[in-house]
């Protein structure tokens, strides 16, 4: 399950930062960050700065280098006029968390920027003091950033994550030709007249799930769940969220909480009650439900954009994309932000962290609309679903509860058996499981 892969990685990140930082450090507590790094000369015109040959390093896990010939002029011009060298560095996606951890308390980080996904970042290496924040080096009040940045990059009232782009899209793909057959509405109309609702998306489960040769077996389903990981993407469209963290970093559970329980009682009603959700014959597989779909038999799927890929690539069927259906409670369409966003961080012992982010706002390229359109129609290629999908990049709307894995797994297996299996009404659950739920969220990292 990649929720217990999470937990063993972001455990393994905490543990390892106590233990080495008592060990290394005979107790004492290391300087603070801000504190080592403070530069008498911080106001000097960018002009003055010569840095006198060093190397800057971004690392991510795939190959992030400049790919065209602008891109490139572009490093060149900016090295000569640091006096450095821009280099990037490609650490697979399962040891980039460990040699991160291992660079940091080595007092030698492995880069000056690192990229992360949301949850394995934050909040584990701010609270193991292994990265540090950034609103001194960024003015993120200019309208160039990434509206959602300020949720997905700051924990405890810090700003501790940066990204020049976002591309934080997921939403409901659906079958046209089975909707169409069933004699039902196309979701992208019903979302193009703000009617795309739980209520809509209910009327398309249950009229496309079906027993079309009379064999007292469906043929074909309203719905297929990927790893049940529709709970959450519920509760965030009807106004509600799985946990809040204040300023302070202190997270509270907050399932009991009525719009979320409404969201968990429709969840477990289109198993339950409406029988709309195929049979899930692996509930750790997260590829099942998405080869189910491009099978045809299956009208919609909640993915993110690269199951979008893959399913342009092997269906055989006329599919769209429109945005996560509205909950009663909500104002607006959402796109749920869990744990796929990607945000870079600077380490602890860095050397040069403005000028760091100076390089970096310098070498991005901010709200490249073309870009970001051509990796839309990677997944998408109806002209006004690819309108859609651009819309979505402002309705981010994040949670942070997969970062408190003890808990995240914990609810993750409980809503499996309770809610699923059991039938156990929503409000009896929140209620139930709230001071457990709460005492592993504290426990975590000892709040």
């Amino acid at each position: 399950m990649k929720g217990k892969t999470l937990k063993l990685f972001l455990l393994f990140t905490l543990v390892l930062a106590i233990v080495a930082s008592l060990v290394g450090c005979g107790g004492k507590k290391p300087a603070n960050a801000q504190e080592e790094l403070d530069d008498p000369n911080e106001d000097l015109d960018v002009r003055e700065i010569d840095m006198e040959g060093y190397t800057f390093r971004i690392a991510q896990w795939w190959d992030a280098g400049p790919d065209n010939n602008k891109a490139r002029a572009r490093q060149k011009r900016i090295e000569e006029k640091y006096n450095c060298r821009i280099e990037y560095i490609t650490v697979s996606w399962d040891q980039i968390v460990s040699k991160f951890t291992s660079s940091v308390l080595s007092g030698e980080p492995m880069a000056d920027i690192i990229l992360f996904e949301i949850t394995r970042a934050l909040p584990v290496f701010a609270e193991a003091d292994l990265i540090i924040p950034v609103d001194d080096y960024f003015d993120f009040d200019d309208p160039k950033w990434p509206t959602v940045i300020k949720q997905t990059g700051r924990y405890a009232g810090k700003q501790y994550g940066f990204n020049d782009t976002s591309s934080d899209i997921s939403g409901i793909f659906y079958n046209k030709e089975l909707i169409r057959n069933q004699g039902l509405q196309d979701p992208y109309l019903l979302a193009s007249k703000k009617r795309w609702t739980w209520d809509a998306f209910l009327e398309i489960a249950k009229g496309t799930t079906k027993d079309l040769d009379g064999d007292g077996e469906n043929d074909i389903w309203g719905l297929a769940i990927q790893g049940h990981n529709l709970y959450s993407p519920f509760v965030l469209s009807n106004d509600a969220n799985i946990i809040n963290v204040d300023d302070n970093g202190k997270a509270t559970y907050t399932l009991d909480d009525p719009n979320a329980i409404e969201a968990l009682q429709f969840f477990s009603d289109l198993h339950n009650k409406h029988g709309v959700v195929a049979p899930v014959a692996d509930y750790t597989d997260w590829y099942e439900a998405p080869r189910k779909f491009v099978g045809g038999g299956i009208a919609m799927f909640f993915g993110q954009a690269w199951d979008g890929q893959d399913i342009k690539q092997a269906a055989e069927f006329d599919y769209g994309f429109v945005h996560f259906p509205m909950g009663p409670k909500a104002s607006d369409y959402m796109v749920p932000i869990q744990a796929e966003a990607k945000i870079y961080v600077m380490p602890k012992h860095a050397k040069h962290p403005r000028e760091a982010a100076m390089i970096f706002e310098e070498i991005s390229d901010f709200n490249n609309d073309a870009s970001f359109t051509g990796w839309i129609k990677s997944f998408v290629s109806n002209h006004n679903e690819i309108k859609l999908a651009e819309e979505m990049i402002n309705k981010g709307k994040v949670t942070m509860y997969l970062g408190y894995p003890t808990f995240s797994d914990m609810l993750f297996d409980k809503i499996c058996s309770s809610i699923i299996v059991d039938n156990m009404p929503a409000d009896e659950f929140a209620k139930k499981f709230k001071d457990e739920a709460q005492e592993l969220i504290d426990e975590e990292y000892k709040k």
